[in-house]
């Protein structure tokens, strides 16, 4: 993707600014999707009923040394992260506010890491060097909770379950996102419709490549890939890998449903 975004860079300046704008927004918009094709696990994928734009893994039954992997990874990623909690050295090694500038009403956040991100999606997860943290609001700013391990949209179950257990944790899957063209535009971003929602993004009411059309975006069938997180230093241990967490528990974290999602 760098080499790519360079040669289109490296076009721009040599003075085809016409299409300079379309062949970057291709290439990101590119980078960060696929098609729904490219998903291999349906026969475990779950939509969600109250979200269009969310998918998640059903929970599978338990196989011996299941919960042990678990609780080890915990331990690894709980040790590795532990100087976040500054979250100050998290920003001095390059993480990143997702969204830049959080909602005062978004209680959950991802810091990521572009560098460290890119490198998980090809070798796998890093618990030294995770793509992404997670950190939740409190009365004294942000408090480190926990990590996201990330998979290829293309992963097998297998594939998942060695990185996290399908029987402990559920997997999910952005999905069917209309964003603006091009998707830097931060004017179109902000565009809303008469209700107040907003007409781009993963809490848009627009979920079909028609409807997105009508207000000239770019359909993304598949967003970024797999994502699950460990909330490794939260008090309750049957949060640790509840994928709802923050979702219901009254804080502002995406359009997500509070149902139980565990398939069983």
């Amino acid at each position: 993707m760098k080499n790519s975004l360079r040669f289109a860079l490296i076009f721009c300046f040599a003075g085809l600014v016409l299409s300079c704008a379309s062949t970057v927004d291709n290439i990101v918009t590119n980078a960060i999707s696929a098609p729904l094709s490219d998903i291999r696990v349906y026969d475990i994928l779950m939509p969600m009923p109250n979200d269009p734009h969310m998918a998640m893994t059903k929970k599978l039954p338990e196989q011996d040394g299941d919960q042990r992997r678990a609780d080890s990874l915990v331990e690894v990623i709980e040790k590795n992260i532990i100087r976040f909690k500054d979250i100050d050295v998290a920003k001095e090694e390059g993480y990143e506010f997702f969204p830049p500038e959080p909602p005062a009403d978004m209680n959950i956040v991802h810091l990521v890491h572009r560098k460290y991100s890119e490198k998980e999606m090809k070798k796998g997860f890093n618990s030294e060097k995770p793509g992404s943290i997670l950190y939740e609001r409190d009365g004294n700013g942000w408090k480190l909770i926990g990590a996201m391990i990330t998979a290829p949209v293309d992963a097998s179950k297998e594939e998942l379950n060695d990185l996290a257990p399908l029987s402990v944790t559920q997997w999910h899957l952005h999905q069917k996102v209309c964003v603006p063209k091009p998707i830097w535009d931060k004017e179109e971003w902000q565009k809303t419709f008469p209700d107040g929602t907003p007409v781009y993004g993963p809490t848009s009411s627009i979920a079909s490549k028609s409807d997105c059309e009508k207000f000239d975006g770019t359909f993304l069938p598949v967003v970024f890939g797999w994502m699950t997180h460990a909330y490794v230093y939260l008090d309750n241990p049957n949060d640790v890998w509840n994928q709802m967490y923050g979702h219901d528990h009254g804080g502002h974290h995406g359009n997500h449903s509070s149902m139980d999602h565990s398939g069983h």
